[in-house]
């Protein structure tokens, strides 16, 4: 590059390059003052090298020629400038970002100087020099130092691809937004498996073993977040958590300013989320705003809210934000004496107890609003509706409304019944339950699922010879797991307190910061449980008992042992088996291949579905008490869907999702 704008040029620049070229200082010198009162204005670096060959003319050919064939190659670099190729850049680069001695990276660089050279090439790209740089650090069999110096980015063939089938996008409709997140996670894909991850950890997860979820956004941010809403009520929203960059809002007087806060919350946080993100009691906690309000008013803040959350067409490349709202069918013992956060921020005498008959109002009214979909009828796809049933019979009122959701929507179910009064269980997604620690119910909210990693089950049972061996290679993927999870959390607490670009997670109200990441649990998940205990055992678990009891051995194992790991390595893991789609597709697809068994692993449960409903349920509910990081089933609307939820919680199932009725 020539002289920055404002600066006084120095006349070294020119003396460097000469001498780079074989000119003696001299005439270097010579140069330099001629050109002196030129460079008054910015040059580029090719500009600056015809002056200076300009004025070597004038006074030797032949330095003027060695000159121009030393300096003729350009490099367009990164910055997308484009400089003069000087081999001391290489050994700058690899001095900076390997461990090489000094004389390794002279050589190097000399080696790759010379191919330019004899190549005659007059442009040539910084991304190809450090392939040609990588090309002989292979050679030399480096290769800690080749993982270190390579560039990760796409192959043109597959950026126009990615264009040419824009319409078939997975993530969502298309949009060119959409497509530049592709771009953007290949790259951060990459980025993970070559610079985050240990070696093997990358091999396990490539080779099938495990499933390290949302990994383009690994090394970034948290899967998933459980908001307070009482935070952002008593104290404003800051979109940004700064507000440096967008407007600040103070907290809501008015219940259309406690809705919309809601939406930002969901909108914003979503920026900062791999995963999805919810609202904990988000009747009790809005019925303080909207006492007093009639129906109608009521029902249009919700449409307000529903259209707001469905029409946002900008998160994660054109999608909606994946929000989970819990609703409350009665007044947890807990919240019956905390104070409730009242408009202008105010805390009230009165407890969230006082508005129980208003919070179900809300919930009846947010059902119906959902029931009728939107202008088309087309039901809402946002946001996913949780019911905790505690200890108490559903409203009557409730009852009758659920009839009419379930024609258009699904509904998660999370049972509480038999727990401490004083505990909390939430869920995001809605497939992830947060059961707080400590048995503190406040320990469930602004928190979240830091990571997920699925475990290919079926590759287990088809790879083992024996027990000792199927459990060898099951704790193998337990330990890989456990150290991408210790690893993740040590990038978050850099994220949010040393990168600080986590700014919403670390907004902070009188001097206590938003975020908890002490409270924030991993998953650890499996993957076709059933289809492995059938490959091992040779019987089903549904007719087996041989066969259900080595299917409870398996996850007693996998439960002892993360809370070996808790208790002695410090991690806050839970083992959990998820409605995910991604591993149990990804899973079998690459079984077959290896293995040329064609099988689909459930995502809905532990087990496959079988034509005696009942019995299914009784074997997944006993399953299911190992997983402590949620599990849920997926169960077809009965005629009543009230006697449905009553008959599925006398099963003892931790949770379940009522689909609708077809």
């Amino acid at each position: 590059m020539g002289p920055e704008q404002g600066s006084r040029f120095n006349p070294k620049v020119i003396e460097d390059k000469c001498s780079k070229a074989g000119i003696s200082f001299w005439l270097a010198s010579e140069v330099a003052l001629a050109l002196q009162k030129e460079l008054d204005k910015p040059l580029t670096d090719e500009e600056l090298n015809e002056l200076i060959v300009r004025e070597l003319r004038k006074r030797d050919e032949d330095s003027a020629r060695r000159f121009e064939n030393y300096h003729r190659i350009y490099v367009r670099t990164s910055d997308g400038l484009l400089e003069s190729f000087d081999k001391e850049k290489i050994i700058k680069s690899l001095l900076n970002e390997t461990t090489l001695a000094k004389n390794v990276c002279e050589e190097i660089a000399g080696e790759v100087e010379s191919d330019i050279r004899r190549l005659e090439l007059r442009y040539i790209s910084a991304p190809l020099i450090r392939e040609m740089v990588n090309s002989k650090l292979l050679e030399r069999r480096y290769m800690q130092a080749k993982n270190e110096y390579m560039r990760i980015g796409l192959p043109i063939y597959d950026v126009d691809r990615m264009i040419a089938n824009g319409r078939k996008m997975e993530i969502g409709p298309p949009n060119p937004e959409a497509l530049h997140k592709r771009f953007g996670d290949a790259v951060a894909e990459e980025y993970t498996l070559v610079r985050i991850l240990p070696q093997d950890v990358s091999k396990a997860h490539l080779a099938g073993e495990i499933h390290i979820h949302d990994l383009p956004y690994f090394a970034t941010r948290p899967i998933s977040l459980q908001n307070d809403l009482r935070w952002f009520l008593q104290n404003g929203v800051l979109t940004d958590g700064i507000g440096e960059v967008t407007s600040v809002a103070g907290p809501a007087k008015h219940p259309e300013v406690a809705i919309s806060h809601a939406i930002r919350v969901l909108i914003s946080g979503e920026t900062h989320l791999s995963g999805g993100q919810s609202i904990d009691f988000f009747n009790t906690f809005m019925a303080p705003y909207t006492l007093g309000v009639s129906e109608k008013q009521v029902s249009q803040l919700i449409q307000t809210f529903l259209y707001e959350l469905n029409q946002i067409y900008a998160v994660r490349g054109g999608m909606l934000a994946q929000s989970t709202l819990n609703f409350e069918l009665e007044t947890p013992t807990f919240l019956k004496k905390e104070k409730a956060i009242l408009p202008r921020g105010v805390t009230s005498q009165d407890t969230y107890f006082d508005y129980e008959r208003e919070s179900i109002r809300f919930l009846n009214l947010f059902l119906k609003a959902m029931s009728e979909g939107d202008y088309k009828g087309k039901p809402f796809r946002m946001p996913k509706i949780v019911l905790k049933v505690r200890e108490g019979a559903i409203p009557m009122s409730t009852e009758n409304i659920l009839e009419q959701f379930i024609e258009k929507n699904n509904i998660t179910i999370l049972n509480l019944r038999g727990i401490k009064s004083n505990q909390n269980m939430n869920m995001i997604a809605p497939n992830q339950i947060l059961s707080g620690k400590g048995g503190k119910w406040y320990t469930t909210l602004r928190t979240g699922i830091l990571q997920e990693v699925s475990i290919n089950l079926p590759r287990i049972a088809l790879t083992s010879k024996d027990e000792t061996q199927f459990f060898t290679y099951l704790d193998d993927a337990l330990t890989k797991s456990k150290e991408t999870i210790k690893i993740k959390r040590e990038i978050i607490e850099r994220r949010l307190h040393k990168d600080k670009i986590l700014p919403f997670l670390t907004q902070e109200f009188n001097n206590e910061e938003y975020y908890n990441i002490d409270n924030a649990p991993s998953i650890v998940s499996i993957v076709g449980l059933d289809n492995a205990v059938k490959e091992f055992t040779g019987e089903e678990v549904w007719k087996s008992n041989n066969a259900f009891m080595f299917a409870e051995k398996v996850l007693a194992y996998i439960n002892t042992k993360l809370e070996n790991f808790n208790e002695n390595e410090g991690t806050y893991i839970l083992f959990g088996c998820l409605d995910v789609v991604n591993a149990p597709k990804r899973f079998s697809a690459m079984n077959e291949k290896r293995f040329g068994v064609k099988e689909v692993y459930p995502s809905d449960g532990l087990t496959h579905k079988i034509q005696d409903v009942e019995k299914w349920i009784d074997i997944e509910s006993k399953l299911q008490q190992h997983c402590k990081g949620a599990a849920r089933l997926k169960i077809d609307a009965g005629e009543s869907v009230s006697n449905t939820i009553y008959n599925l919680m006398k099963k003892g199932a931790i949770s379940f999702t009522i689909k609708r009725r077809t």
